[in-house]
């Protein structure tokens, strides 16, 4: 039978023959498969089944009783797809299916009674999982054409190692084509065999199954034996992804891979593809087409010696979990030769599977990486083979538990450079520590071994480093007061123009004071407040970073829209889950010298991004204006500005004609003030925003080094804030006059002026001549004029507003565009 006849083999399993609605839709696949090839189907138990079984006869050699519920349980589930999938009239299936029930019975009654269930008996209870399924759909099939049920035991001749077992393939192969070539004899050759997958018997008829997950090595033995044009493995996905969806969002269907990608992919925890699955059909260069029975209509992904042509150089990243690596390290292995050659055999004899293997070149060590369940088995071995080493303390053995292995896979990788230095660049940047590290010959694989909590960040960075050409962002935004929600209002009008600029910005979180509003999709910006009122979450730090970290995000940042100086305590934790941090809040650079240095220390360590623009000028480029002098190699002379929104409106606007309480008073109550006005007045706010810029310049100084002249008089400084305060206050507004009308003799005004210069720091109500550029201010504008070697005989100045949410939350916004040029994508 050659390929020009198209003969197809298709097999489902899994969630395709969870249910009989599932069942139903796989019954329309192969009915339209049916109408335009010959069609052989391999069909696995329903979901779940086979893990019932076992668990049943493990019951049942326990002797405990449950078994029996649990087998009642399988047996209702069979004869319910039976009253929902064959006819009335359909008895013969039916009493097939008694018959099977029956016979399970009374081998779980057996190993009841001998209370013992040998791995022969436990291959024996798990058949009954495929005997059933493909008895109940060749029953419904029958209702449209004929498509009877054959048991691979007639067909699929195996060796005597039960629960694993290797088939032969010199005595299966004729016994495949004599079965079904007598099926299409008898029932015609448009006939549809259900063939059951993952079992088969050994010579002398004794019932065998070929690994779990094996209906798919089924489907291609029977494939390679019938030199089948395409072997289709319909499951619950679209085709082979470029990662575990479920850990990294952005995976993507990929529409064609080389057998050796597919088998490196599916070894290192691939789940759409049994990895032995595709020998049989490589070794007779049979495509293998994965298709999702959830959406027929997809292309799926297509296995075979060719591939399409790929821009990049990785095809896909798998993982393995649940991994312990061990450790042979000593002196007794420099130079010995046969230490590896004893380590492996003695793993080999305890059948205990390597999966992967690092040695450094001193030849100090040998790293292992073993399933968790076999590291007692294999840590006992090794340390039975060499207990003379281990006693002479010249060897020693470390286990590590907890392990996962990530493989990066791609025909593009081989003889490409710079690959691998790809891959631990992206992931120091994100400080994912790497255990061990191997890569084949091919040079289609590079694995490396890492602590299982990082896996999904892991597995995220390495995509987005690979696979991703659009720049993703998250944001979780605390604070949506006034600041925090003009910055997501602004966010939201500019996400269609950032797409188009090839960035993704996506805002997982939102909290304020009281909720916390958290989404691994992303929140919707036009619906956010709803949603947030909505939230039954408290706001608590600890929670938040635990769902950052469960995000895995390579690339994430706090926006802290808050003054909250608990929220600051807490940035050294959000640095340590790897977020960048962007605020307007100047709590953070304004924090006593050791603990200021000990979280920029720990932001460099981490390489993490820390932009604070807002926190001097609003939305004025203060602090870049500065780092790009400095990074000119421009020497800073002086620093003097008008830093306060409030105090700039207060003496541009104070003439005299109305006193100034007076005047403070209507600004209070217009909201130009802070809540309670004397934070404005005592000039402090202008004293940390020339402590940020001070030690922007390198000067190590807390705020005790800056001088600050209070406008608050002494009696008024304790007293609780209310009314009374600008009654009493206007008992000064005559000192207040006169020192406006000394300045207007001299020719100047009044402007509370901030100058950093040297070593020295001081704010003060200061005379300005009408010609300079502070005495022209209007509004709350701010104006920082900087003098430096460059900008000697002309200062350099930045004026604009400087207070107000929407020039505030641009600033904050310019900080986040820098964030996205600045990470190295």
């Amino acid at each position: 039978m050659g390929r020009s006849g198209g003969l197809r083999v298709l097999k489902f399993g899994g969630s395709s023959v969870a249910t009989p609605e599932r069942v139903k839709a796989v019954g329309a696949v192969i009915r339209n498969a049916a109408k335009k090839h010959r069609v052989v189907v391999v069909v696995s138990a329903f979901q779940g089944i086979t893990n019932q079984l076992l668990e049943c006869a493990r019951r049942a050699e326990r002797g405990d009783r449950t078994f029996e519920e649990l087998y009642l349980a399988l047996a209702d589930r069979h004869r319910q797809a039976c009253s929902e999938l064959l006819r009335a009239s359909d008895t013969s299936t039916r009493e097939s299916v008694e018959n099977l029930l029956q016979e399970l019975r009374q081998a779980l009654h057996g190993i009841s009674l001998l209370r013992y269930a040998p791995p022969r008996a436990l291959d024996l209870t798990a058949s009954f999982g495929e005997r059933l399924s493909a008895t109940i759909i060749s029953g419904f099939l029958n209702r449209s054409f004929r498509a009877p049920s054959v048991d691979a035991r007639e067909m699929v001749v195996t060796d005597d190692q039960f629960m694993h077992a290797a088939v032969l393939f010199d005595k299966s192969n004729p016994a495949i084509r004599a079965t079904l070539q007598h099926i299409w004899k008898s029932h015609g050759p448009r006939a549809v065999p259900i063939v059951t997958g993952f079992i088969g018997s050994t010579e002398d008829g004794l019932t065998t199954t070929i690994g779990r997950n094996g209906s798919d090595y089924t489907a291609a033995i029977v494939g390679a034996a019938l030199d089948a044009s395409v072997v289709e493995i319909w499951t619950d996905v679209d085709g082979i992804l470029s990662a575990d969806p479920t850990a990294v969002p952005s995976a993507f269907v990929l529409s064609q891979v080389s057998y050796e990608e597919a088998m490196e992919l599916s070894y290192f925890g691939a789940k759409v593809l049994h990895a032995a699955s595709i020998a049989p059909a490589v070794a007779r260069d049979i495509p293998i087409l994965i298709k999702n029975t959830f959406n027929p209509t997809a292309p799926g992904t297509l296995i075979s010696r060719k591939t399409d042509p790929w821009e990049g150089v990785a095809k896909g990243i798998s993982s393995v979990d649940d991994v312990t690596l061990l450790t042979v390290r000593g002196a007794a292995m420099v130079g010995v030769p046969g230490t590896a050659e004893r380590l492996f055999r003695t793993l080999g004899s305890h059948r205990i599977n390597i999966i992967l293997i690092s040695q450094a070149s001193s030849e100090h060590t040998v790293c292992l990486a073993v399933y968790s369940s076999d590291a007692p088995r294999a840590r006992k071995a090794i340390m039975q083979e060499f207990r003379h080493e281990m006693q002479l303390k010249s060897l020693t053995l470390d286990e590590k538990p907890a392990q996962t292995i990530i493989a990066i896979v791609g025909e593009g990788m081989k003889g490409t450079p710079g690959v691998a230095g790809k891959v631990f660049n992206a992931l120091g940047r994100n400080h994912v520590n790497v255990s061990a590290i191997a890569q084949g010959a091919s040079e289609r694989n590079i694995s490396f071994v890492i602590d299982s909590q990082q896996k999904v960040r892991a597995l995220n960075v390495i995509h987005q480093a690979f696979f991703e050409t659009r720049k993703r962002l998250g944001l979780v935004v605390i604070g949506v007061g006034n600041v925090g929600g003009a910055l997501l209002r602004q966010l939201e009008k500019q996400q269609a123009e950032l797409r188009r600029q090839g960035f993704d910005i996506a805002v997982y979180g939102i909290a304020n004071s009281k909720r916390l509003l958290f989404s691994p999709a992303g929140i919707a910006l036009n619906t956010w407040k709803e949603q947030l009122d909505a939230a039954q979450e408290p706001m608590q730090v600890e929670a938040l970073i635990r769902h950052v970290l469960s995000l895995g995000v390579p690339n994430i940042a706090l926006v802290d829209c808050t003054a909250d100086a608990k929220l600051v305590d807490a940035y050294p934790n959000f640095v340590k889950a790897n977020m960048h941090i962007i605020t307007p809040n100047k709590l953070a650079n304004v924090l006593p010298w050791k603990r200021y240095a000990a979280l920029t220390e720990l932001m460099r360590e981490r390489q993490k991004y820390f932009f604070y623009e807002a926190n001097v000028g609003a939305g004025l480029p203060i602090i870049s204006t500065l780092r790009d002098l400095i990074a000119s190699g421009d020497t800073v002379v002086k620093i003097e500005g008008i830093f306060s929104g409030t105090l700039s409106y207060l003496f541009n606007g104070y003439n005299g004609g109305k006193p100034f309480s007076a005047f403070l008073q209507e600004a209070y109550q217009l909201g130009f003030t802070e809540p309670d006005p004397r934070d404005d007045l005592t000039g402090e706010d202008v004293g940390r925003k020339l402590l940020i810029l001070a030690r922007q310049l390198g000067l190590k100084m807390d705020m005790n080094d800056i001088r600050v002249e209070t406008l608050v008089p002494a009696p008024l400084r304790t007293m609780k804030f209310s009314d009374e305060f600008f009654r009493e206050l206007a008992k000064y507004d005559d000192a207040m006059q006169r020192r406006l009308g000394r300045a207007r003799l001299r020719g100047a005004v009044l402007r509370y002026v901030g100058t950093l210069q040297g070593n020295a720091a001081y704010a003060q109500l200061r005379e300005i001549p009408l010609n300079h550029p502070f005495a022209s201010t209007k509004g709350s504008d701010n104006i920082i004029m900087f003098t430096t070697h460059r900008y000697s005989r002309t200062p350099l100045i930045v004026q604009g507003p400087g207070a107000g949410a929407d020039v505030t939350a641009m600033g904050v916004f310019s900080d986040i565009l820098k964030l996205l040029h600045w990470l190295p994508w």
